[in-house]
């Protein structure tokens, strides 16, 4: 009967394979940054992440935007038996952002040399942005196809998709690597970024052939293109708009730290090690958890579009309130585990003191992190995007406060308080908007004092563990820590199993 249930819960069966797959990639893109800080180093690192900025503007106008309201027209035509019209909204959708995505990709391309030097303020990314722009109407193309499986709440084929991609992008730069060191040149992070231009593309390729032999076989129903493009603009051009502003804004954010960082006393070298260190190592570990909530948090847009729809406001406050719940949860194990193990992660895995030290300072993130993005859903679900959009805007423009003003005096600890200090308000306004148009219960002797007090009882007793393991085997650290990590985990479930059952 249970089995039954998980079956027909396309929420709970969607998070399960989301997670799952995702729990994967992210273990592969574990060892790969490991693989990555030993071979290109901390200021290749740097270089690496630096172009991303520049591509996610582009992505945020001609991919996203497109993916959410295909996602919300396909779930909508799904609810009324529409399969056909789906796949009509699916390829109008798809043509208008791979336009879009050819575009910028020509722009990207012919114009790199001024961006780097100009606006990324590093000449030496041209030949990496120039490279990575390549991926973007493949990304666009994946993106599109996404949207369409995530409305129709299959969301195996993406998760799979996902997989190909980040194993193919291991592969391909594994193999340059090698290449590489036989014949005497290391890898620099413009072999890296080919990885990700050819991992891109096998995963568009990848989910582009499930779509034309499964769901492209049954003749689309016979309509007019052009109102279908009329709404899907009419939803995407605010998304886009949205979107393209805070991308825009966290390039800003991305491009100014190492330049304040220099403000503040380093060299340029220095400044591109730290903010490698920062994004590239300690970052990763914090947001490896929210691969859960993000799961979730996908999987609920089209859910709550169609409760709404229907007038459900029981289902969006019970999911509401039991999504709030887990992602507290979550997030203070999560803060309890990187305050504990936090400097020994960034020892062992990384070989960098200065990772470990960000891990505990950032671990104050995570409840927020993991609770904001999966409330962020819950609103764009219901059509909330303004006040999503007008929320983001300012937890950026204190992120950018921090970087300006206190960065050049304080150094990289100033952008780490204004990212704890943002988030919170971030998530604050998500709560408050949400509890406005549909009011949830709030136990926070659930929420909040059971699991920290669960978490720093297994954080205990792990940490003795480590202790202990370490004792046994002294030239092990990375598989002690992995044991007593394990073990903290597996104790919080198994004490919070019961609570995560119970209602509300």
């Amino acid at each position: 009967m249970k089995l039954q249930t998980l079956k027909k819960n396309p929420l709970i069966t969607g998070t399960i394979i989301l997670t799952a797959t995702g729990l994967f990639s992210k273990s592969i893109g574990f060892f790969y940054r490991i693989f990555l800080s030993n071979t290109i180093g901390e200021e290749g690192m740097g270089l690496y992440q630096l172009v991303f900025p520049a591509i996610g503007v582009c992505m945020a106008v001609c991919a996203m935007s497109f993916q959410t309201a295909i996602s919300r027209f396909v779930a909508a035509e799904q609810a009324a038996g529409g399969k056909g019209k789906g796949q009509l909204t699916l390829r109008a959708g798809m043509l208008l952002s791979v336009l879009l995505s050819v575009g910028l990709t020509a722009i990207l391309y012919s114009l790199a040399s001024p961006i780097c030097s100009y606006i990324l303020l590093e000449p030496r990314c041209e030949s990496l942005l120039r490279i990575a722009c390549l991926s973007i109407p493949f990304a666009t193309i994946h993106s599109c196809l996404s949207g369409y499986y995530y409305g129709r709440k299959k969301a195996l084929v993406p998760a799979l998709a996902q997989m190909a991609e980040q194993i193919t992008r291991v592969s391909t730069v594994f193999l340059i690597w090698k290449i590489g060191m036989e014949q005497g040149r290391p890898l620099s992070p413009t072999g890296v970024m080919a990885g990700m231009a050819v991992s891109e593309t096998v995963s568009c390729l990848f989910i582009g052939i499930v779509y034309l032999f499964s769901e492209a076989a049954p003749k689309a129903v016979s309509a007019p293109m052009l109102p279908i493009m009329k709404n899907l603009v009419a939803m995407a051009v605010p998304l886009s708009a949205n979107r393209f502003i805070l991308s825009v804004l966290s390039s800003a954010e991305a491009i100014l730290i190492p330049s304040r960082l220099m403000l503040s006393g380093l060299d340029n070298s220095q400044a591109l090690s730290i903010y490698g260190v920062l994004t590239g190592m300690a970052m990763p570990f914090i947001l490896f958890p929210s691969t859960l909530t993000n799961s979730v948090s996908v999987m609920l847009l089209p859910i709550v579009a169609e409760a709404q729809s229907a007038d459900n406001g029981g289902q969006i406050s019970r999911a509401s309130g039991m999504n709030i719940r887990f992602c507290l949860w979550l997030g203070i194990l999560c803060t309890v585990l990187f305050l504990i193990f936090g400097a020994d992660m960034g020892s062992s895995v990384f070989q960098s003191e200065t990772a470990g030290h960000y891990l505990m300072i950032l671990a104050w993130l995570c409840p927020f992190l993991y609770l904001s993005s999966t409330i962020s859903s819950i609103l764009n679900g219901l059509g909330k995007t303004k006040s999503v959009f007008f929320h983001n805007v300012i937890s950026m423009f204190i992120r950018l406060a921090f970087i300006i003003f206190l960065v050049p005096v304080f150094g990289i600890l100033a952008y780490l308080w204004g990212m704890l200090l943002s988030q919170l308000i971030l998530t604050l306004l998500h709560i408050v908007c949400l509890w406005r148009i549909s009011p949830f219960f709030f136990s926070a002797w659930k929420s909040i004092l059971h699991p920290t007090l669960f978490a720093l009882f297994a954080g205990a007793a792990s940490k003795g563990l480590q202790y202990i393991l370490n004792s046994w085997l002294p030239g092990f650290p990375l598989l002690t820590l992995a044991a007593a990590v394990a073990f903290m985990a597996g104790s919080f479930y198994l004490m919070t199993s019961h609570n995560l059952r119970s209602p509300l």
